[in-house]
């Protein structure tokens, strides 16, 4: 198996690498490419947001993560808003990714491990 690992240089670097994350698995959601079960094991779990709560991420950030550790609820209990968390999700994560555009990557992002 070929394992690859997330470095970021600062907080600020992780935030923006997460951030990109996100909006791609929100994409992957909306275009019906990726399920709510693969984004939960991607990034979307209290498993994730613990983890990154540890390395000291905003709670801006978090709260993008927890709204997606929600999607499995809205689509089984309200799946007509399901389309509406996704979007809120999105726009959240382009804010917060907007105010992060002045942190630039030092290094590669992924390695292998």
């Amino acid at each position: 198996m070929n394992q690859l690992s997330l470095n970021a240089t600062s907080k600020e670097e992780l935030e923006k690498i997460l951030l990109l994350n996100v909006i791609g698995l929100i994409e992957g959601l909306d275009g019906n490419f990726i399920t709510i079960e693969e984004a939960e094991k991607f990034l979307f779990s209290p498993y994730v947001m613990t983890l990154v709560d540890s390395m000291g991420v905003s709670k801006e950030l978090l709260e993008v993560i927890h709204l997606g550790t929600e999607l499995e609820d809205v689509e089984s209990l309200i799946p007509e808003k399901l389309s509406e968390s996704l979007i809120e999700i999105k726009e959240k994560s382009i804010n917060l990714l907007k105010k992060r555009k002045e942190y630039k990557l030092q290094d590669k992002v992924i390695r292998k491990y």
